[in-house]
């Protein structure tokens, strides 16, 4: 079912415009698919008013009311700016969630996901040495470049910045930054955060359950910590925000999907195995790869605790498993011409070379891998260090090794 959201009901009736927040009539039209949106201001030359400009934005009328919709307001909720200045922007360090930002503006508004323009903020002193600077600079700017579709020509001059206020100098290896993402316009940016903060203020907590998780998988993607302090056995995740009121929101929500949460200065703590088996069943840490990563850790750590056992057999159960008399054929073609490649056999079963691949790997046929030498793993990792500007894949390609044998030799020695 193709549930819609009419964006209608949350278009204002004034904008705020220029630099004292002058409030402007907005003109407002629309039909059955889009809003069309201007307003006026006068053009002032020399303190005379010497014409009128005409600002307009077109939008479609309908959003799709579905899990994504949700994450990305809750996302948007937690790491958007708020003031009205004119700039829509988004910011986050993982790809993946800068992704299903651009991903749903642009199948639900229309909005290129090149159009975009951008920078990257690293949290290092800037550095003097203009060298490691520029290897800095490359290193970031092609990371966010290949994972995401920012346009390398909406990036601003000055495409990285730094931070001025800590006391780290150099980068680590897998610190990449956090990119930002903006849209100067001033009409769009006022629509999105009148219709998130209507979301946030107003109809979130009469929404649908799946509504609710949805957002809450934004909120706690963007506003989360996990910790964990195994001296005391406190495993927690934390809930930032300032403001009360949006803390009761958050607290009531979760209160609805059952989950218990106590506020403690300007966060939410969610605790006890109870709240954390909820969290886990309901997936809403889950949006966040690295939160979600970390939050699995705690459950080892209980004592007594069946429940993530049964749960993470579940999911561990194959949902691809290959059909016996496939791999009986697989087996079959393959004795026939050990030599030929595992394309060619999937081609003539109907499966992927993966899956051919890790039939003949099960049963010991096929090409087998050499095993790296330590040494040279100890080579690699080291280099690696050396050079942080180059990807993972170009180190491999100079040492002549599949890229997951550089991985796996960073993780072990770094």
């Amino acid at each position: 079912m193709n549930e819609k959201i009419d964006v209608l009901d949350f278009i204002p009736k004034t904008v705020f415009v220029g630099k004292n927040q002058k409030i402007s009539d907005l003109n407002i039209k629309f039909d059955d698919l889009y809003i069309y949106l201007s307003y006026r201001t006068n053009i002032v030359n020399k303190g005379e008013i010497t014409g009128v400009k005409e600002h307009s934005l077109t939008i479609p009328r309908f959003v799709s009311r579905n899990k994504e919709t949700f994450e990305v307001l809750g996302l948007l909720q937690a790491e958007m700016g708020k003031t009205q200045n004119g700039c829509l922007n988004f910011c986050n360090h993982e790809y993946n969630l800068v992704n299903l930002v651009m991903n749903w503006f642009e199948n639900e508004l229309e909005i290129n996901s090149g159009a975009w323009k951008w920078y990257v903020k690293v949290n290092i002193n800037e550095p003097e040495d203009e060298e490691y600077k520029k290897k800095i600079e490359e290193k970031v700017i092609s990371y966010w470049l290949r994972k995401t579709k920012v346009n390398i020509e909406q990036r601003y001059p000055k495409a990285v910045s730094y931070v001025k206020n800590t006391q780290n100098k150099i980068l680590s290896f897998y610190g990449y930054g956090t990119l930002i993402i903006e849209q100067k316009k001033n009409l769009l940016s006022q629509i999105i955060k009148q219709f998130v903060k209507s979301i946030t203020y107003e109809r979130i907590l009469v929404s649908r359950e799946e509504d609710i998780r949805g957002f809450m998988r934004g909120i706690i993607a963007g506003e989360s910590n996990v910790e964990i302090f195994t001296p005391d056995k406190r495993y927690r995740v934390y809930i930032t925000a300032k403001d009360d009121f949006e803390r009761k929101v958050y607290q009531k929500c979760l209160e609805s999907l059952g989950i218990k949460s106590k506020q403690c200065n300007y966060a939410l703590i969610i605790s006890k195995k109870t709240n954390h088996i909820k969290l886990l069943k309901q997936k809403l840490l889950c949006l966040s790869h690295k939160k979600y990563a970390k939050f699995l850790r705690i459950f080892p750590l209980y004592d007594a605790f069946p429940e993530y056992k049964n749960w993470k057999a579940e999911q561990n159960k194959p949902h691809n498993k290959i059909p016996q008399e496939t791999v009986d054929e697989i087996i079959r073609i393959y004795h026939q011409n050990p030599k030929q490649a595992c394309w060619k056999i999937a081609e003539q079963v109907g499966v992927s070379s993966i899956k051919v691949n890790r039939v003949l790997r099960e049963h010991g046929l096929g090409k087998r891998m050499m095993k790296t030498p330590e040494d040279k793993r100890k080579n690699i990792a080291e280099f690696a260090k050396e050079n942080p500007e180059m990807t993972q894949k170009q180190i491999a390609e100079r040492f002549k090794v599949h890229e997951s044998v550089v991985r796996r030799a960073i993780r072990k020695y770094s």
